[in-house]
């Protein structure tokens, strides 16, 4: 079920920058006032210098829950870095955030609006659904990521 709640322009735009140039540590996003459209609410600085160990890259993680809050819907991009027998492997992670505190409206518009963020955002394969914090632990995503490959 698609909810008509259009991707603003500038979504799109960011999420190119955060690929490409790098100079984006996250990107959170969220529904404009009058829920016509979902629109980036907070971008982060990707600060970690490119030759950083993945601790200190993926310090931003937890600078993006910060921007999540306890009784509303985001969506969140970020990159995750993480440590394989064949060297260090980063992958962007797209992540729906609906906490159980959120209204009932909110969530089942997070939920149809979804699929339409996830096609006019090309390049993602890695979703996470998350309702508290505890679902984005960042040790158990990565040791669940590496346990994978």
């Amino acid at each position: 079920m698609a909810s008509g709640v259009k991707v603003d322009n500038s979504v799109i735009e960011k999420f190119h920058e955060f690929k490409i140039k790098k100079q984006i540590g996250y990107l959170v996003l969220g529904f404009s006032d009058d829920i016509s459209k979902i629109v980036v609410l907070k971008e982060g600085a990707n600060s970690a210098p490119q030759n950083a160990p993945p601790d200190d890259k993926n310090k931003k993680w937890a600078e993006m829950l910060e921007y999540l809050p306890e009784n509303d819907v985001r969506y969140a991009i970020i990159d995750m870095f993480y440590e394989t027998k064949e060297g260090l492997r980063t992958e962007i992670y797209f992540i729906s955030w609906a906490p159980d505190t959120a209204t009932i409206k909110r969530k089942m518009l997070c939920a149809s609006s979804k699929d339409a963020l996830k096609n006019a955002l090309q390049g993602i394969r890695n979703h996470l659904q998350a309702t508290c914090k505890s679902d984005l632990d960042l040790a158990a995503i990565i040791n669940d990521k590496v346990k994978s490959k």
